[in-house]
């Protein structure tokens, strides 16, 4: 076991002790620092232990179809089971479908960001190493993808590809990818002529090899940024496509979908509208706050990058 020396008192405490000591300290002064951010994490928290957990809420399955139909709140079922938010128009327990909805939602607003951001600064960085015509072609499809709004890409991409969740998770990637490839640029930029890229070069290093060894490693903080300010923006896309009908089409269920599906009912059943509603409104904001949280902690001067 790897040991540390404590200067203070000459003994010797394993690396890892440290290691969690440092984790806690960290998290002790984020929280000080920004205690807002600190609730807004504790609820997209709980809230993500109930979506990933969801059979342990609700005795329910998700699909199953039932004669107790537009139930309200608080109903009881034939089983003795409580329907804590009623059932759909087919007699779907509306509680269940808010869960696993919740999977498909939290699941696009993680994956989508994280892949178009992958995808965009890895571009990104290639054209600001190479210059020249590299970069001239791909600032320029760049700049192409920026002039069009991403929800507007995203509903030509699912149009033409369906309505299924990894359509809508490439459609939103494709629409943040083109700002992260901005940002990471300009990132690269200040880092292509650092002593330790003109050291690689000297001995020879390949340009693949200086690029995901050297420029990609040292442009985490900007990719964490983008990352933490664009989940919330997923997650809102998701739910515009669901409710437009052309996004994640049911029987699998997202609040987006679940919340056009329950137009119909809103004043019969106004909860069935609300809840989703209520609930993409609390998870997009948490989600934003933590995301400036960590935009001014790692960097201040990323102060309103997102994807628009």
């Amino acid at each position: 076991m790897t040991t540390i020396e404590e200067p203070s008192n000459g003994h010797t405490v394993p690396a890892s002790s440290l290691s969690v000591r440092s984790v806690i300290r960290s998290t002790l002064l984020f929280c000080s620092t920004f205690p807002s951010a600190a609730v807004a994490a504790a609820i997209l928290l709980v809230m993500l232990f109930m979506v990933v957990s969801a059979d342990l809420w609700t005795p329910f399955e998700r699909d199953k179809s039932g004669s107790m139909r537009l139930l309200p709140m608080m109903s009881e079922a034939r089983t003795g089971a409580t329907h804590i938010l009623g059932t759909d128009d087919i007699g779907r327990d509306f509680f269940t479908r808010m869960l696993h909805g919740g999977r498909v939602s939290i699941a696009v607003g993680l994956i989508a960001p994280t892949l178009g951001i992958a995808f965009g600064a890895i571009f990104g960085i290639i054209g600001a190493y190479f210059g020249g015509p590299t970069d001239l072609i791909i600032q320029r499809l760049t700049d192409t993808l920026m002039s069009i709004p991403s929800i507007v890409v995203s509903m030509a991409i699912t149009i033409a590809l369906g309505f299924t969740v990894p359509v809508v998770i490439l459609a939103i990637s494709i629409g943040i990818s083109p700002y992260a490839s901005r940002l990471l640029r300009s990132h690269a930029l200040t880092l292509r002529d650092s002593q330790y890229i003109e050291a690689a070069q000297s001995i020879g290093a390949s340009h693949w090899r200086i690029i995901f060894r050297h420029l990609v490693p040292n442009s985490w903080a900007p990719w964490i940024v983008m990352l933490a300010v664009n989940v919330g923006n997923a997650i809102v896309l998701e739910a515009s496509l669901s409710y437009l009908g052309i996004g994640i089409s049911p029987p699998t269920p997202s609040w987006g979908n679940l919340l056009s599906r329950a137009n119909a009912f809103y004043y019969e059943n106004p909860h069935l509208v609300i809840t989703p509603g209520l609930t993409i409104t609390v998870v997009v904001l948490c989600a934003n706050m933590f995301g400036d949280a960590i935009r001014d902690k790692l960097d201040p001067r990323l102060r309103g990058v997102g994807a628009s």
